[in-house]
């Protein structure tokens, strides 16, 4: 079992994650190194307050997870190596890591390099200090996945037809009570719709909408599709979501009464469709939007990520260290991209 440690000492790693009762990641700081220590005549790996973990015990618990783990690295290792490192992609890689770093400190400030660790250690990575390697491999990930998907977008894009898909535009005015509207609040609904019927909606937004994050873009809230019908997508509500999927380009909803779920705070929303052929969305001149409709196609097509992996792989030269890893590694996948359900084994 010792062999298995120091030629796996990755995987290992990993299963730590998984297994470990307390919810973090332990991980050896001189990670090459297998410690020495033994109990019951069985290697161990580590210790959890009183219980040794040993290295039977950790292979025994995660076989079950051993073809994800072994996928994660190898996919870790093919995008890596498909997609070239340039510098738009090192910052964009720097600015992630920033903000999971700050996000994780800011709601776990004691452990936070424990959680952070724990959470990279089921994608493949080793601790805390490979938080930028992750997020390097990410934005590979998202050009890796771009450039395959817009290669071949006609024959793609059905998948979206259930979602919806679509760009939309919004007007917002905050009122105490949509029941009864204040004569200000009413003189400024009014002041709207008269907008509305003699100008764009791109105008009436500018001038006249109290939400901060979208009237500076004559209005523009982004990409939304039916999986944000439930609970709105962080700038439009889940009611104008709601609304706007029921709509064709160009058409504006009625007044929308929307209660914000943290705060209680009420507001009226009208809201346009701008755009609702994917085709065009998937060509917009808005990166955002662009990267909502990849991450839409990928999610209404569970096979579809592990294909473009694999496809990429056919361009590279793979080893394996053992027969069994790859069978393992190749059975997983195969069973994935089938759409089955549960871990190879």
């Amino acid at each position: 079992m010792s062999d298995w440690i120091r030629s796996n000492w990755f995987v290992v790693v990993i299963i730590l994650a998984l297994a470990g009762a307390t919810g973090y990641f332990i991980y050896d700081a001189n990670r090459n190194n297998v410690q020495g220590r033994q109990a019951d005549g069985k290697d161990v790996i580590a210790s959890l307050a009183d219980r040794d973990i040993t290295a039977d015990g950790l292979y025994d618990q995660g076989a079950p997870f051993d073809g994800q783990l072994l996928y994660n690295l190898y996919k870790n290792a093919v995008v890596s190596q498909s997609v070239q490192t340039t510098s738009d992609l090192e910052k964009e890689a720097k600015e992630m890591e920033k903000t999971i770093d700050q996000n994780v400190h800011s709601q776990s400030s004691d452990k936070y390099k424990e959680a952070i660790s724990a959470e990279l250690a089921s994608y493949g990575f080793g601790s805390y200090d490979d938080l930028y390697d992750y997020c390097l491999v990410n934005v590979k990930e998202k050009q890796l996945d771009r450039t395959y998907v817009d290669a071949r977008f006609d024959e793609l894009k059905d998948s979206l037809t259930e979602k919806k898909p679509r760009t939309v535009s919004q007007i917002k005015v905050t009122v105490s009570n949509p029941e009864s509207l204040s004569d200000d609040e009413q003189k400024k609904i009014d002041s709207i719709d008269k907008a509305l019927e003699s100008g764009t909606f791109a105008d009436a937004a500018t001038a006249f909408s109290d939400d901060t994050a979208t009237a500076d873009k004559e209005g523009f809230a982004g990409y939304v599709d039916s999986d944000d019908a439930a609970q709105g997508n962080g700038v439009v509500a889940a009611e104008a979501v709601s609304a706007a999927l029921n709509l064709k380009k160009g058409e504006v909803s009625d007044w929308i009464t929307v209660t914000d779920s943290s705060t209680g705070a009420k507001s009226m929303v009208k809201i346009t469709v701008d755009e609702d052929d994917p085709a065009a969305i998937q060509t917009s001149d808005d990166e955002d939007v662009r990267d909502e409709l990849l991450y839409a196609l990928l999610g209404s097509d569970s096979g579809l990520s592990m294909q473009i992996v694999q496809e990429a792989a056919k361009e590279l030269k793979i080893t394996y260290p053992d027969k069994d890893t790859q069978t393992k590694l190749e059975t997983y996948m195969k069973t994935r991209t089938a759409g089955g359900t549960e871990d190879a084994k």
